[in-house]
C-alpha cells in the first residue's frame, strides 16, 4: 500500500459536509470499504461476495472520485466478470448515493426503456437524489438505447421523453424550492432547472467491454460516452 495515491471523501462515514483527503492508513481505508459491503449486502436480496485487497479498493475509490463530483459520468473498461458492475455498487453505496439498473427482460423494449428513463431522472431532477445509473453493454437491446444515453450525458434530456402528467409532476416538485431562491417559474425555466439538477445529481456509469467490435463502432457514433466521462 505504501506509495499509493488515494484520495476519498468517504473515510469518516456520515460526514457532513464530506471532506476529501488523501487516505493516509490503508487499513482503515480497508475497514471503511469492508463495512460498506457489509452494510449493502445486510440490505440487498443479491450480495455480492468480493475480496477488497487493494487494487479493488483502487477502483472503488476511483468511481467514488468520479460520482461525487456534479455531471460526474464514468466508463468502465473490461471483460464481464472484471467487477465493473460490483465496484460500481459498492461505490454508490460509499457515496451514500441511490442505484438505478434496468431488468432487461423478454419484450424489453423502447417503451420499458423510456419508462425506466423517466423514473430515473426524475429521482435525480424531481426527488433531488444523488442517483447512479448502472448501465452495462449487454443491456443494450437496441442502439437507440445508447443514442438516448448520449443525449443525458451530452444534454440532461432525451427528447419528446415526458408526458403531460411527468410535466404536472416536475412542475409541483421544483416550483417551491425555486420561488425560494427567487427564480422564475416560467415553464421554460422549470425545465432548465430540471434539467440543471438532473446534470447534478444523475451520474452515468457505464460498463462496456473493449474487444468488441462493436465497441468501436459506439464510440464513433456516440461520442459523449467518452467526452462526458472519465
Amino acid at each position: 500500500g505504501e506509495g499509493r495515491m488515494i484520495f476519498g471523501d468517504y473515510l469518516i462515514p456520515g460526514a457532513d459536509p464530506r471532506v476529501y483527503q488523501r487516505v493516509r492508513d490503508m487499513g482503515q481505508l480497508q475497514r471503511v470499504v469492508e463495512e460498506a459491503l457489509e452494510d449493502y449486502n445486510s440490505v440487498t436480496n443479491a450480495p455480492m461476495k468480493l475480496v477488497m485487497f487493494l487494487d479493488a479498493i483502487e477502483h472503488v475509490s476511483r468511481v467514488c472520485r468520479v460520482i461525487r463530483l456534479p455531471l460526474g459520468n464514468a466508463l468502465l473498461l473490461g471483460v464481464g466478470g472484471s467487477g465493473r458492475q460490483s465496484l460500481t455498487r459498492l461505490a454508490t453505496a460509499l457515496e451514500d448515493f441511490d442505484l438505478f439498473q434496468i431488468e432487461v427482460a423478454k419484450g424489453y423494449g423502447k417503451n420499458e426503456w423510456r419508462e425506466d428513463l423517466r423514473k430515473v431522472l426524475l429521482m435525480a431532477g424531481a426527488e433531488g437524489k444523488n442517483v447512479v445509473f448502472l448501465f452495462t453493454d449487454t443491456q443494450i437491446v437496441q442502439e437507440n438505447f445508447l443514442e438516448d444515453i448520449n443525449n443525458i450525458l451530452n444534454s440532461g434530456e432525451v427528447p419528446n421523453l415526458w408526458k403531460a402528467e411527468d410535466t404536472e409532476t416536475i412542475g409541483a416538485a421544483l416550483r417551491p424550492a425555486m420561488q425560494n431562491l427567487g427564480l422564475p417559474v416560467t415553464k421554460n425555466a422549470v425545465n432548465n432547472y430540471f434539467i440543471t439538477r438532473v446534470r447534478s445529481n444523475l451520474h452515468c456509469v457505464l460498463a462496456m467491454s473493449p474487444v468488441s467490435e462493436e465497441f468501436r463502432q459506439r464510440l464513433r457514433m456516440f461520442p459523449s460516452l467518452v467526452n462526458c466521462c472519465t
